[in-house]
């Protein structure tokens, strides 16, 4: 069988990432398959990295004249919906658990009977077309040659939303008190990004800043050749589980419930427990609704 694929996940790019069990998993019960991944265009350089994706579509791009035996919809929501109902082909969509997040948030209700990581829950919305729900690290072309000749800590520093994100100041602290390592910060070229590396930068003298001047090749391979990966909940926690690397993943006001922690056996979770307030929001916000960020300040790097 040589069944065309599509699938969609317009954004963002941690969501992309955990799509990869998928698509390896697709591409190995139908080798001969052709795998077509509708994003933005802002994530066709990552997925141009992905030996098991076929074709890159993005939103302009996309030709409705195509049929597809399977359409996968990983973004679920009213623009991936009017897009693809010109699209022919079997469609599965992505249940996003939104009830379920909305009683634990606003009433603190877990209706969760089990936590299944987000990568299998992509899995699973295929309904039975994929049985191997085990997670594995993605099949990624780009130059694994060391680049730099001494050992280095990544640390990621930045998240999309305040409330997932480390203080800077506790960072500074962190890497003053390691004066003997040697330090490289990652993120993207976004304003909050770039000003929370280049506080960091400012304050310590072990580090090489290199937040924002990266391509995905070369992110790939400062994540392969680390020695540690310290991160929020964000997309360089997901990436470097696809790459195989193990992570210290730091969770303020998101929860394991969401289906976002580290899979990796060797990874390690830094969180605070018992919280009333926690979580928050499922996806962060942009302060702390209790004003004391507990989730945040009372989590200790060693």
């Amino acid at each position: 069988m040589k069944p065309r694929v599509l699938i969609t996940r317009l954004s963002s790019m941690g969501d992309v990432i955990l799509s990869f069990p998928l698509i390896a998993k697709l591409k190995r019960k139908f080798p001969e398959s052709e795998i077509t991944f509708l994003t933005k265009e802002q994530y066709s350089d990552l997925l141009k990295l992905n030996n098991c994706v076929n074709k890159i579509a993005t939103p302009d791009s996309i030709d409705i004249n195509v049929k597809y035996d399977f359409i996968i919809d990983l973004q679920n929501n009213f623009r991936s919906r009017a897009m693809l109902r010109k699209l022919r082909g079997k469609t599965f969509r992505f249940d996003k658990n939104n009830t379920k997040k909305f009683l634990l948030v606003k009433f603190k209700i877990d209706c969760f009977k089990k936590v299944i990581p987000v990568f299998e829950r992509y899995i699973r919305c295929t309904n039975g077309l994929i049985s191997d729900f085990n997670f594995e690290p993605a099949d990624l072309s780009f130059d694994k040659n060391i680049r730099f000749d001494y050992n280095y800590t990544i640390i990621a520093p930045s998240s999309k939303h305040y409330t997932k994100t480390y203080p800077k100041e506790k960072f500074v602290k962190f890497m003053q008190t390691h004066s003997d390592r040697e330090f490289i910060l990652l993120g993207s070229n976004d304003s909050v990004d770039i000003s929370i590396c280049n506080y960091i930068a400012g304050e310590c003298d072990n580090v090489l800043n290199l937040c924002g001047k990266t391509g995905y090749a070369e992110l790939c391979n400062l994540i392969y050749n680390a020695d540690k990966i310290i991160t929020n909940d964000s997309a360089i926690l997901h990436l470097s589980e696809a790459l195989g690397k193990p992570v210290t993943a730091i969770f303020g006001s998101t929860v394991k419930q969401f289906g976002f922690y580290p899979q990796n056996i060797n990874s390690i979770v830094l969180e605070v427990n018992g919280l009333k307030c926690r979580p928050c929001s499922h996806i962060g916000r942009e302060s702390c609704p209790e004003k004391h960020f507990r989730c945040m300040k009372e989590i200790e790097l060693m």
